[in-house]
């Protein structure tokens, strides 16, 4: 496949990089070329985050062709390059978004202006105007909420913040109050894939209007 090799180039034009792999929701990860760099069982486990993440985008964030995740040593940059089919790269952070940018560009062939900027924290109108209203200064749920975010995101890393407003989403039907966070809890805690940290997260939020384990 023309993209395979694609990839392979950028890899090899790039010392900053340690790897990457092509990605589509039907099929997953594909063209994996991270050997030394990810192992099988992690990698599967991107794969699940990527297919919730990308659900996302193309529900709520329309225009959004770029993902940018940043880890403690290595920063994940993915770029949609047809429609639901993305190229990733794990490269480190002394490269810059701009010679990441301009080589992927050079290699498939886009145009400049044909690639996305990368937003710093996308959201959706709708959503940033709930939770502009539940994270305000006289709201009984500012506190809770940016606690249970916290937590989220030592469990899940990023991309916490897309799945907290994701589950905000679904919450606003409750409808938000104290009395109804043990529901937006259980909801996040089963976007928690390992066993022990959804168990964990649980314990620590259970003080929360009275959340169960």
């Amino acid at each position: 496949m023309e993209y395979e090799s694609k990839l392979t180039d950028i890899i090899a034009s790039l010392p900053e990089v340690d790897g990457g792999f092509l990605y589509d929701p039907t099929r997953g990860i594909y063209s994996n070329q991270t050997a030394g760099t990810v192992d099988d069982l992690s990698l599967l486990q991107v794969s699940t985050k990527l297919s919730k993440i990308v659900s996302m985008l193309a529900v709520h964030f329309h225009d959004t062709g770029g993902i940018r995740v940043t880890f403690k040593d290595l920063i994940l940059y993915g770029l949609m390059f047809e429609e639901n089919n993305w190229l990733f790269l794990l490269h480190h952070p002394s490269l810059s978004p701009g010679m990441v940018k301009m080589t992927v560009q050079m290699a498939l062939n886009i145009q400049q202006e044909e690639i996305p900027e990368l937003p710093e924290a996308a959201t959706t109108e709708d959503n940033e105007s709930l939770l502009d209203v539940l994270m305000n200064d006289d709201s009984e749920l500012q506190e809770p909420l940016t606690i249970i975010e916290e937590e989220l995101a030592t469990h899940i890393g990023p991309v916490a913040e897309l799945v907290f407003i994701d589950a905000i989403n679904d919450w606003k039907d409750a409808p938000p109050s104290l009395e109804t966070l043990p529901e937006l809890i259980e909801m996040l805690a089963k976007e928690i894939d390992e066993e022990d940290a959804c168990d964990l997260f649980r314990k620590n939020m259970k003080s929360f209007a009275g959340a169960t384990e």
